[in-house]
């Protein structure tokens, strides 16, 4: 019940910073405790094996818990049975089967450590989900390491700790209040290793950034989305125009930032070239996808052949922000650049991928392939640039004003 009613505690003060009114953020975080992230660790799973030197398994919802403990547990197969689950040699009815460490050890789930809770979600077919539920700054510990080097300046670290963070509280706080789990362990959202992917360095970056978010607005401001991504190539675009429906804010807006991050070896890259015939197969394959996820037919499922592709509009600094692609029939696809490269990396085979969306695209009528030439960065290039980040930290900048600098006209403030 206590844990509940700090929680309830957690969720009035990041609410406070979502509406800007958190007056007394400071005096309040020593009496909070830490928000719990829901990660989506597996998905549609067929089997797993859990391992850990104690473990507290119960189905959700029901008082019952089973303790299997012993100084060394092996990994158990877990799997669904149809009256139930099946962990070892233990069998638990049908339910949302839900496991936690019995100590300070953390849990093996296929080999990798992980601290927190699991929820085993049961699907159709004898398959299952798997979540993760995780101390905030427990989460941040295992992203850390894994979205930035881990031997780069504690400075740098310090500032992806600090991203992270706003990241996933702003996520959990919109999109994870419309489903079960609040971010993804994978590209999706944030790479997220558990324990395994925890180095020293992380820890001390998380640990010595307690709490700390970015916002923007009057007063103390709203927290918001805080992306980030590898390498701008020196000219940042707005998260407008790379995920349209995200709103233009001066934090979020395209900047440009000249050869901070040239040390990248995807400061400059190119060219890269495709046949038409693999742009329209790459394009058909996402558009199949995207149907299955949408649960609606994609336009882009009846494109019959690239005729050509044209970088439509750029942004006052020159980076493309939409491209115009036509098929043999005429008909034209307006895209936002991003999801171009989006679509060119989601099904490649063994073929090349594209680094960024900030290039120059020669693929005219009569020619065979397209051309991605000129091209500079790795990623999206919103937010903070990660190897811009690393080159001030190298000089000396602090992690505050490494952010502030990335995010114009943003505040630090503690959230908990």
């Amino acid at each position: 019940m206590l844990r509940q009613i700090r929680w309830i505690g957690c969720l009035l003060l990041l609410s406070l910073l979502f509406s800007g009114c958190a007056e007394n953020a400071a005096q309040n975080q020593s009496t909070l405790n830490h928000p719990v992230i829901r990660v989506f660790l597996l998905e549609d799973a067929a089997s797993a094996s859990v391992a850990g030197s104690s473990l507290r398994v119960s189905l959700q919802m029901q008082n019952a818990e089973q303790i299997i403990s012993s100084p060394r547990i092996g990994a158990l197969p877990l799997y669904r049975r149809p009256d139930g689950w099946q962990l070892g040699s233990a069998h638990f009815p049908t339910g949302i089967l839900q496991i936690q460490p019995g100590n300070d050890a953390g849990i093996r789930v296929n080999g990798l450590a992980y601290r927190g809770r699991f929820l085993f979600i049961p699907l159709a077919d004898g398959k299952f989900n798997v979540l993760n539920d995780v101390d905030v700054d427990d989460y941040l510990r295992g992203v850390v390491a894994k979205e930035m080097y881990p031997k780069w300046p504690l400075e740098a670290l310090r500032s992806q700790a600090i991203v992270s963070r706003t990241y996933v509280l702003y996520v959990a706080h919109t999109d994870g209040l419309t489903r079960a789990w609040d971010v993804y362990a994978d590209q999706r959202s944030q790479v997220y290793g558990g324990i395994a992917a925890e180095t020293s360095a992380s820890r001390e970056a998380v640990d010595s950034t307690r709490g700390i978010v970015l916002t923007y607005g009057p007063g103390t401001g709203k927290i918001f989305k805080a992306y980030f991504s590898s390498c701008c190539g020196g000219v940042s675009q707005a998260a407008s125009d790379a995920f349209p429906g995200d709103p233009y804010i001066e934090p979020l807006a395209e900047h440009y930032r000249g050869p901070i991050c040239s040390a990248s070896k995807y400061y400059n890259w190119g060219p890269i070239i495709l046949s038409k015939s693999e742009v329209t197969r790459r394009i058909h394959a996402w558009a199949v996808h995207s149907s299955s996820i949408q649960g609606r037919a994609a336009p882009e499922l009846n494109i019959t052949g690239i005729y050509r592709v044209d970088v439509q509009t750029v942004n006052r600094y020159g980076r493309p922000s939409h491209v115009l692609i036509t098929d043999i029939r005429g008909i034209q696809y307006n895209w936002p650049a991003e999801q171009l490269r989006t679509v060119m990396n989601f099904d490649p085979g063994s073929g090349p991928t594209l680094p960024s969306s900030y290039c120059k695209i020669d693929a005219p009528p009569g020619s065979d392939s397209v051309r991605f030439f000129d091209g500079h960065g790795y990623g999206h290039g919103v937010g903070m640039c990660q190897w811009c980040a690393e080159a001030r930290a190298e000089a000396g900048w602090s992690c505050v004003r490494i952010l502030t600098e990335a995010f114009p006209q943003a505040k630090l403030i503690p959230a908990y």
